[in-house]
């Protein structure tokens, strides 16, 4: 659902700084959905890439910033947010801050076209509630700080409009508001909201601000943010599993993820099955990779990524920081987590524990796809437990696979059908599982 509010809420008092010009009215354009990813909201532009406030300074002139939030910078990073709650991605008031107000200096006085604000939450937070104000800088008796909830008109600023969104609900906002007809808003260098929370009863209702743009009309167009989806698909060589890829939110990534990590993809998820697949189980034969900004999880800013049925999701900030690192090994590390799922059903998923389901994956990462990077060298042999999950479990995984039991991962991926029970590697190996682990822990000593 995407809606338009057309409001005539103020009027332009100067062209140019001393100089008074003929009324012109001004125009504020809402848009919302409650569940588009792109923010794609018309008539609302998406969020520009390279606008004047690029380069803008921004800063809190009443209120605070909630230490949750992701700071001033990401106003005008030309990124938004991941997801419908990620507050390290977005700017808000903390709770109870009184009058709260942010100044923008764009540097000089530009011929303002347009402001443009976005917003978005899973509840409260979504509306934005704010009233704007404009100056050159160079009027009568101009004062650029304000003081918290006072009338600035009579101190050089001049009312643009007033905004407020939040009867439309949680979900996605966008505000744009211009000079009607496209008539330029004026030359102004300042910009000040002076922001309210949203009703809320719980008085978390600060606005998550996620970008604020403004358009210079002397300035080229500006480049916006993609509302359509960039999907690339991708098969194995005899059509028997696709791929896709989702670039929407990375463009940048596209050329390389096609390049060197879907190679690795195509030729790996097929042994990946075949290690581990028992017949009867076929593994899921389409499969999503999704490249994501920001936080992939709320919350858990250091988490590369994770997978979810037949769909990956992954950092795009990973992927550039290790393209000649972990990156790839990171998405096969993955891959065996849909593999993984050929197994899992209602009743028997989280019977497995988490360290045979991450030792798994980390085996096939560590020790068959990129063994050369012996990432999985115990360090610390004193401290190593066998269930400590990820590295150190597929190390222990390795030992067991050259000593005793060949196809242990089929064996243990089969457990997520029939249950996991330790009593299981006396009768795969004849031996318990406390035996296996101290004969390993032994020979990690030299």
């Amino acid at each position: 659902m995407k809606t338009a509010l057309l409001g005539l809420s103020a009027f332009l008092l100067y062209n140019a700084p001393g100089t008074l010009a003929a009324a012109a009215e001004i125009s504020v354009l809402t848009g919302n959905s409650p569940d588009d990813a792109l923010f794609n909201l018309p008539p609302v532009p998406p969020p520009a890439l390279n606008d004047a406030a690029t380069g803008a300074v921004f800063q809190i002139l009443d209120g605070e910033a909630d230490p949750n939030s992701g700071g001033l910078a990401v106003l005008h990073d030309g990124r938004v947010p991941a997801s419908s709650d990620s507050p390290r991605e977005n700017f808000f008031f903390t709770r109870g801050s009184t009058s709260p107000a942010l100044l923008m200096d764009l540097g000089q006085a530009i011929a303002l076209k347009s402001i443009a604000t976005y917003s978005w939450h899973q509840a409260g937070r979504a509306g934005q509630r704010y009233t704007l104000y404009a100056a050159s800088g160079e009027e009568t008796g101009f004062q650029p700080a304000p003081a918290a909830a006072s009338d600035p008109t009579g101190i050089g600023w001049t009312r643009l409009a007033t905004v407020d969104t939040s009867a439309k609900g949680p979900g996605q906002h966008g505000v744009e508001i211009s000079g009607s007809s496209g008539a330029m808003m004026g030359q102004y260098r300042y910009l000040l909201f002076r922001a309210q929370a949203n009703p809320d009863l719980s008085g978390f209702g600060q606005t998550f601000f996620s970008e604020i743009d403004v358009t210079d009309a002397k300035a080229p167009p500006v480049q916006r943010l993609r509302t359509e989806p960039l999907l690339d698909t991708y098969q194995t060589d005899d059509g028997k599993y696709t791929f896709t890829v989702d670039c929407t939110c990375s463009p940048d990534l596209r050329e390389w993820f096609g390049k060197k990590a879907m190679p690795a993809v195509k030729e790996w998820y097929p042994k990946i099955t075949a290690l581990i697949c028992v017949p009867g189980f076929p593994p899921p034969d389409k499969m999503t990779l999704r490249l994501q900004e920001g936080e992939i999880v709320p919350g858990n800013r250091g988490i590369p990524a994770f997978a979810a049925g037949g769909n990956i999701v992954v950092s795009s900030d990973f992927l550039r920081s290790e393209a000649g690192g972990e990156a790839i090994g990171c998405v096969i590390h993955e891959i065996v987590h849909v593999a993984q799922t050929s197994h899992w059903g209602p009743q028997n998923h989280g019977r497995v524990p988490t360290w045979v389901v991450e030792g798994v994956a980390d085996y096939v990462r560590w020790f068959l796809f990129e063994p050369e990077s012996h990432g999985a060298v115990i360090q610390q042999p004193e401290d190593a437990r066998y269930d400590a999950s990820y590295r150190i479990t597929a190390n222990f995984f390795d030992w067991v696979i050259r000593n005793h039991i060949k196809d242990l991962p089929r064996k243990l991926n089969a457990t997520f059908s029939t249950g996991y029970e330790a009593s299981l590697w006396r009768e795969w190996s004849g031996k318990p599982v406390q035996e296996l682990a101290a004969a390993w822990k032994k020979s990690l000593f030299p």
